[in-house]
């Protein structure tokens, strides 16, 4: 798992960053919450899946530094509401949290080992903290990936399998969306997903 000076430095190599800026950022998401203590030489703190996922979500918004922990706790708390599985033109599935098919499905996610979370945040780090590479157990060949908008707000994770489309919605559900005059919509890709998945168990993103 990579430390907090790990992290810095691997997320400014990746957004093309200060590095100074990056670290602003991360120790502004500390005092929200949002990330574990950092600590130095030895006494260093591995960071957590979900601290590197706070901090990410924050960078591909392009928040500024003082008003990043704010939306990224709002987002991070989105509690998930819907899910869905297509295969092809079928529709496997869909259902609601009120629906025991939906816990049940998702308690039987695509990857052996992963426990269901029921918050955004918690639920990307989970994943982050799989270490999901090229060799994983049922990964290798599926694509994951993450949607937000500022559309009620809501949050989508999308997993991509043999099995079929997967989504995972948090927060606003699609029935519930209105058409906005505008939003505020970011994604993070399956390579940047891996990427911070390689960062989470400590290699080289």
């Amino acid at each position: 798992m990579a430390t907090k000076g790990e992290m810095v430095r691997a997320l400014a190599e990746r957004f093309d960053l200060n590095p100074n800026k990056v670290d602003a950022l991360t120790r502004a998401m500390a005092k929200a919450g949002l990330r574990s203590p950092g600590g130095r030489g030895r006494a260093a703190t591995h960071m957590s899946g979900e601290d590197i996922f706070h901090v990410t979500l924050a960078l591909v918004m392009n928040l500024e530094t003082k008003d990043a922990p704010e939306i990224v706790k709002g987002l991070s708390q989105l509690k998930l509401e819907f899910g869905d599985l297509w295969l092809g033109d079928h529709n496997q599935w869909d259902a609601y949290t009120g629906e025991s098919r939906l816990l049940t499905a998702l308690d039987h996610l695509p990857v052996a080992g992963l426990k269901l979370f029921r918050t955004f945040g918690s639920f990307c780090g989970h994943w982050l903290d799989g270490e999901f590479n090229e060799s994983a157990a049922g990964f290798g060949d599926a694509k994951a990936s993450v949607e937000v908008s500022t559309n009620g707000p809501h949050a989508v994770f999308s997993h991509q399998s043999e099995s079929g489309d997967l989504r995972v919605w948090f927060g606003a559900v699609p029935k519930d969306l209105d058409e906005p005059e505008w939003e505020r919509r970011v994604s993070m890709s399956d390579k940047l997903f891996r990427g911070l998945s390689v960062l989470a168990s400590g290699g080289d993103s």
